[in-house]
């Protein structure tokens, strides 16, 4: 990411198969020796996994739902402690460039009462609060079927939506969920790659963006995105929403879609005025480009280019709270050769594991199939995919 000029991460962190001090502080040491601004959650769901989905319950023979039920699950009490370990060791290093940020994951992958916990953390704290609503149409019936409202209403009425929510997604959601994140002043974090690669949907970007609601440029996760390049989730963001409308005034312009990769992932850090901005007091997260490079040959309009054309190839050197972490395209505090050899050592012992993970997952799927066929049959009111049926 550094290399691509990409100067802060805010990851969701899931830990497998449980959370512990010990792999917390192996993922924040990893950002403290790379180099990167890092804002990290823990996201752990604490509810069992039938219980996350509409009609999976009743469609689970009795026997999977007893499997399903001896898996490990962390308890409200355990996952705060770590959050205390967390804030206590980590946020603030490395002179402000790492802090914390809280998750519940998804609101329907927690209990009420830790989706309340996280959200008193986050005010007392002033914390990001990470919550992928609405991704799928599957959520759009979660919510209908266990709450008996939209997911987002959930959380609204759950005390929790407010200015330091980042909704991740927002795919599904209808004028009501619009008006609910205009009133929070919640931000949306859209991933269209990952929408895209998942068959997801299309977020309304537009109405969104009518109604006042903050929108950063994100990449969900590597499994989701492959490439955690946020020049090419720029780029998509400003190409898919033109299938939305016939009407060209309703399409991204350039200008929201940069303002997005830049000021509108600093809102979503809590760092609204001090990153994503180039202006005497910001903090000095800066990427220099290259632009005797084909994506600026002619340079005719800068803006436009960097969105369109660039895809992070052209960035030189990088600097992050004012350290030269990237002298020409080459990191300077870690051995990015070392690590990708190491990354290949492990894929053998990985290969070992997808016979059996593969075999697990097909015994699962004629249940989860038929759950997804139940909730699909379901009327939304909403055209988020370029089918008929939705």
């Amino acid at each position: 990411m550094l290399e691509r000029g990409i100067t802060s991460v805010h990851d969701d962190a899931y830990h497998v198969p449980q959370a512990t001090v010990e792999s917390i502080d192996t993922v924040m040491q990893a950002y403290a020796d790379a180099g990167i601004r890092a804002t990290v959650a823990i996201d752990q769901p604490n509810v069992v996994e039938y219980d996350k989905f509409p009609y999976l319950r009743e469609l689970l023979p009795d026997g999977m739902r007893a499997e399903m039920r001896q898996a490990p699950l962390q308890t409200q009490e355990e996952l705060l402690a770590l959050y205390d370990r967390l804030l206590s060791r980590w946020h603030g290093a490395e002179h402000g460039r790492l802090a914390a940020a809280v998750s519940c994951s998804a609101p329907q992958r927690v209990t009420l009462p830790y989706l309340q916990a996280l959200g008193e953390l986050s005010r007392r704290h002033d914390l990001p609060y990470n919550l992928h609503v609405l991704e799928t149409k599957l959520q759009r019936a979660t919510g209908q079927e266990r709450f008996g409202r939209s997911l987002l209403r959930h959380v609204h009425e759950a005390g929790v939506l407010d200015e330091r929510c980042q909704v991740i997604h927002a795919i599904w959601i209808d004028e009501d969920d619009i008006g609910l994140l205009a009133d929070s002043g919640a931000v949306v974090a859209h991933n269209p790659v990952c929408n895209l690669r998942l068959g997801s949907g299309v977020m309304p970007w537009r109405a969104l963006h009518d109604a006042g609601v903050p929108v950063a440029i994100g990449t969900d996760e590597l499994c989701t995105d492959d490439t955690a390049n946020v020049w090419l989730a720029g780029k998509m963001a400003g190409l898919v929403h033109n299938l939305s409308s016939a009407d060209p005034a309703r399409w991204p312009r350039h200008a929201e879609v940069l303002r997005a990769m830049t000021a509108g992932g600093a809102r979503a850090l809590r760092r609204a005025g001090q990153l994503g901005v180039l202006r005497p007091g910001a903090l000095a997260d800066i990427a220099l480009l290259d632009l005797d490079r084909w994506a600026f040959t002619p340079c005719n309009d800068l803006r436009r280019q960097l969105v369109y054309s660039e895809d992070g190839s052209s960035v030189r050197h990088v600097l992050v709270n004012g350290e030269l972490v990237v002298r020409d395209g080459r990191h300077q505090r870690i051995d990015t050769r070392a690590i990708r050899e190491e990354i290949r050592a492990l894929l053998p012992a990985i290969q070992s594991q997808w016979a059996a993970t593969h075999a697990a997952a097909e015994r699962l799927w004629p249940y989860y199939a038929a759950m997804l066929d139940k909730a699909h049959a379901q009327p939304s009111g909403l055209v988020r995919r370029l089918v008929a049926g939705d």
